[in-house]
């Protein structure tokens, strides 16, 4: 029977990392797939080392196609895509990992949903570091955009909250509309999803994640992700496709019909003006806090100085008590003449 699922895997001298990847999908519950790994411009030799031993029937499903140089890890997709026809396909990059069950349900889905262009689940992101062996540690998992229960053209324009671990595309869906756009160096995913979404609905499974993105928080161009790599280029990446759109919608002939451009434009907007919100929400927290922060210490010393004051009361109460008073000072000293006058009449 010929594979179903396309499960395109790129990688570049991280062999540590290709073969956790490996491991994921074996895991997998579906077996009718084939895996294109994509060797971008790497070592080849450690990409079969990696493979070599490998389990013959889980081997026999991997083909590698290596580019000899790298024309940047968006347009290495296309060397995968080139190398099979499969209906659906799924990118599961070298640093990430599924869940058992992701092909299963997603596949599933699809064949229920023969309108929709692709479907997604939700996704967790996992912090990790490197060890020097370049395998790595775990450090902590955070659910991915839990406000949202499905997946909109509207809510896309505004962000990308589906990394590709977490999809599985519909071949002939994607063929209509285009791959991925190799002159990007990032946002490829982001702008491919605006014109699949455009094209067709894409389901979501709203249940447990079942994709797991890996994030590691290091600079190395080898070890990183290009979340934190290039965090720069996702910037001006993602302006440049907006100001791509909006240049075509302002290039026609009837520049008041809707187009995505203008849409996208609007999108960047309200970005802009819910991330200054956000600053400023969290200056008046940082405000709120510092006068928290000074009012307790006001208190602190009020206290301190009522407690000193007690003191000195409490003192001043001692010593009137132990000394005798002025009016008694004086009595005695008044006294003192008669007493001296009665002794001397006395011995007289």
């Amino acid at each position: 029977m010929s594979p179903t699922v396309t499960i395109v895997v790129r990688t570049r001298n991280r062999p540590a990392m290709l073969r956790r990847a490996l491991a994921s999908i074996d895991s997998q519950s579906y077996r009718n797939f084939e895996v294109v790994v994509v060797n971008d411009a790497g070592d080849e030799t450690e990409v079969r080392s990696v493979i070599d031993p490998l389990d013959a029937a889980f081997k026999k499903a991997i083909t590698i196609v290596t580019n000899e140089v790298s024309n940047g890890r968006e347009a290495a997709l296309e060397s995968g895509f080139n190398a099979s026809r499969c209906p659906y396909y799924a990118i599961h990059d070298d640093d990430d990992s599924w869940h058992p069950d992701f092909l299963a349900k997603t596949v599933a889905y699809l064949d229920e949903h023969p309108e929709a262009g692709g479907v997604a689940t939700r996704c967790q992101i996992v912090r990790e570091r490197v060890r020097a062996d370049g395998t790595c540690i775990e450090i902590d998992r955070e659910a991915l955009s839990t406000d949202n229960h499905g997946l909109s053209l509207v809510d896309v324009m505004v962000e990308n909250y589906t990394p590709p671990i977490s999809q599985l595309i519909r071949r002939e869906t994607a063929d209509r509309v285009g791959h991925w756009d190799g002159s990007l160096q990032t946002q490829a995913d982001w702008e491919f999803n605006l014109r699949l979404l455009a094209d067709s609905p894409v389901g979501f499974i709203d249940e447990e994640p079942l994709a797991y993105w890996h994030h590691r928080d290091t600079m190395d161009a080898f070890l990183g992700n290009s979340v934190v790599t290039d965090a720069y280029l996702h910037k001006w990446d993602n302006l440049h496709i907006r100001d791509r759109y909006l240049r075509a919608m302002l290039a026609t002939e009837d520049p008041s019909s809707p187009h995505l451009g203008q849409a996208l434009l609007s999108a960047e907007y309200y970005r802009r003006m819910r991330e200054e919100l956000l600053r400023v929400d969290s200056g008046m927290h940082s405000s709120l806090n510092l006068v928290h922060v000074n009012l307790l210490n006001t208190m602190k010393a009020l206290h301190q100085e009522v407690h000193e004051l007690r003191g000195e009361v409490a003192a001043l109460r001692q010593e009137l008590e132990d000394k005798p008073t002025l009016g008694e000072s004086l009595r005695s000293a008044a006294k003192a003449p008669t007493r001296a006058a009665r002794r001397l009449l006395k011995r007289g």
